[in-house]
């Protein structure tokens, strides 16, 4: 077949028309979804409008509950409720709301959560198969503190995924406001925001220090001793000396700092020579941390110590001089006549008290 002919027979009559319908079928259909997606989007943009109009009034408003009720009653009548997107609207304005209007009774919050059969939208999440959205569902249960979740999102806390389980394990404790306890049979290791959620929760919810807190220090699990460490000194737990000045041997450096921290932070004066004995072994981290739990437990015998360190040190300098003021101001003022370099910390430190 030579080429005129095959133009004829083939191109012409059947390969351009399909092109041209391809082409008109791409263009028809990008136009479709542009249209399709402004109209989602004013669709959305309206009903925003719609559920930021009804949730100040409800939540602000002086509603007995008979009339909380009628007005959520009356608000269902005007949208689609059981669409996606409302329930995401609804939960998204609503976590917004409890977050930056303050004062507002939280059973308010919950009466709509609950009114709006959001909790079951939540819950779906949970169950979902993908980590992402049972993710979301702790998310959305945790940031309306929902506590009947408490129970549901406890399963999650030795998930083999690390981060679904350290979300859940945060959230379980936001909800459940039990003792904690049960943290010291925590297996895996978690970061160190999870350690600074958990003290953080603990001073919030005003918890009951731990019944175990003592077994924290000893968990083989670091992640626990840090968390233990930090609880001992919210709590108060001087009577844990014991076994906290047992953790400034302990392998793990970030251990170690916590636990010289501890003992200046509980004022455990006893210690003080011990970390003297381990200054020299530290990293540069914990020798910082030595020299800062001296200046809270440290005497005037432990100058002997200080003073020659500041003299020969090129690290925290400025740490060591504070310590030694915080001990004896007279000494480091006798020091400074006779060492530039200390009459310049002086000067710095006085000038600049609260570093």
């Amino acid at each position: 077949m030579d080429k005129n002919t095959l133009i004829e027979t083939v191109l012409i009559p059947y390969l351009i028309p399909i092109l041209l319908v391809t082409f008109i079928s791409v263009i028809a259909l990008l136009f479709l979804n542009r249209f399709t997606i402004s109209g989602i989007n004013i669709l959305n943009k309206k009903l925003e409008r719609k559920i930021n109009a009804f949730l100040p009034e409800i939540l602000l408003g002086e509603f007995s509950e008979t009339g909380l009720s009628v007005e959520i009653e009356k608000f269902k009548s005007e949208v689609y409720l059981n669409t996606y997107r409302f329930r995401e609207f609804l939960i998204k304005s609503l976590i917004e709301s409890e977050n930056s209007l303050k004062g507002v009774d939280e059973k308010k919050f919950h009466k709509v959560f609950v009114a709006f059969k959001l909790h079951k939208h939540s819950y779906r999440f949970l169950k979902s198969f993908f980590i992402y959205y049972k993710k979301k569902g702790i998310y959305q249960m945790q940031m309306m503190n929902y506590r009947p979740a408490a129970k549901e999102i406890k399963r999650y806390i030795s998930h083999k995924n690390l981060q679904l389980s350290a979300n859940a394990l945060i959230a379980y404790i936001l909800l459940a406001e039990k003792d904690i306890s049960f943290l010291t049979r925590i297996k895996h290791e978690l970061s160190f925001a999870k350690e600074i959620e958990i003290l953080e929760i603990c001073k919030i919810k005003k918890l009951k220090r731990p019944e175990l807190l003592k077994d924290f220090l000893f968990s083989k699990n670091d992640f626990i001793v840090k968390v233990g460490l930090r609880l001992a000194v919210y709590y108060n737990a001087s009577d844990l000396e014991h076994i906290i000045s047992k953790c400034i041997y302990h392998k793990n450096p970030a251990v170690r700092e916590l636990a010289y921290k501890a003992l200046g932070d509980l004022f455990l004066v006893d210690n003080a020579d011990e970390m003297i004995s381990r200054y020299d072994e530290e990293t540069k981290t914990n020798k910082t941390q030595i020299v800062l739990s001296l200046g809270k437990i440290g005497n005037k015998s432990h100058l002997d110590f200080l003073k020659p360190l500041l003299l020969r040190s090129h690290h925290n300098e400025l740490g060591i001089a504070k310590a030694i003021k915080s001990i004896d101001p007279k000494s480091l003022s006798l020091m400074e006549l006779n060492d530039r370099r200390v009459n310049n910390l002086t000067k710095h430190i006085n000038q600049n008290p609260m570093i």
